[in-house]
């Protein structure tokens, strides 16, 4: 199977795997009893598709009119542009540094950015042992020969490259989850007191491992929110974090 050879040639990548595939069921409250999800976040902090278009929006930007790129990345948005959205939502937080509620929805950008990533390791994982079966290309690793032969030729290559694309995708998912925790770590030092933000800072800086930001940001949950299910969530990811900090896996500041 794929994973026996992922760890010879790879140790390090299961990091990824647990990450991307495992870690996401506690940060997105699944099993959890209620909460809201990322999906209904995703939807409710989307920008309205009754922008200007992506040419109408140049236009003012050309005549100087910074604010303009807000305009352009919700035309993008409209038109499925995901990174050219991303690109042009930078260029306007830069201009508008203190457009709180417009990083939200650029953290959501990234959100979705990092979502696809894993999806795309997912179809990476599924194909390359549809392709492999296992042992297709090769001899069976526990027999003499097998042992003596170690992976076939076709099988190395095709996990060679599979390890480049989950590594890539994982760099890729990081910076994005990180990105986004840096986004909302400015929004909530605005609004302190805004559970939503709290949660989303929380579980961003979770997925992009920056355990201390994440820990911070679920005791604000908690103590803003004692008994929402917004604050059982946060007990929730506390407790992992606790976890993989006893099992040496986390910083523990």
């Amino acid at each position: 199977m794929f994973f026996p050879r992922l760890r010879r040639q790879a140790k390090w990548m299961f990091v990824f795997l647990v990450l991307v595939f495992g870690l996401g069921f506690v940060v997105f409250g699944v099993g959890s009893g209620g909460g809201l999800g990322l999906g209904d976040i995703l939807q409710n902090s989307g920008s309205s598709s009754g922008g200007p278009s992506v040419k109408d929006a140049r236009k003012k930007i050309a005549k100087g009119d910074l604010a303009a790129y807000q305009q352009l990345a919700e035309a993008y948005r409209a038109e499925n542009e995901p990174d050219k959205a991303i690109a042009a939502g930078e260029q306007y937080v830069q201009a508008r540094p203190k457009d709180y509620d417009f990083m939200r929805s650029l953290a959501s950008d990234y959100e979705a950015r990092a979502t696809k990533l894993r999806d795309d390791a997912a179809l990476v994982q599924e194909k390359l042992t549809g392709q492999t079966g296992g042992t297709t290309f090769a001899i069976p690793g526990n027999t003499p020969l097998g042992r003596a032969l170690g992976t076939g030729r076709i099988d190395q290559e095709l996990t060679t490259a599979a390890n480049k694309k989950l590594t890539e995708d994982y760099t890729g998912l990081q910076a994005a989850y990180t990105r986004a925790t840096q986004l909302y770590q400015n929004a909530a030092a605005a609004k302190p007191d805004d559970v939503l933000l709290q949660q989303l800072l929380a579980q961003d800086a979770y997925q992009a491992q920056l355990f201390p930001i994440a820990k911070k940001a679920s005791k604000r949950v908690i103590k803003l929110a004692p008994g929402s299910a917004e604050a059982t969530q946060a007990r929730q990811l506390l407790a992992q974090i606790k976890l993989q900090e006893q099992a040496g896996n986390a910083p523990s500041g």
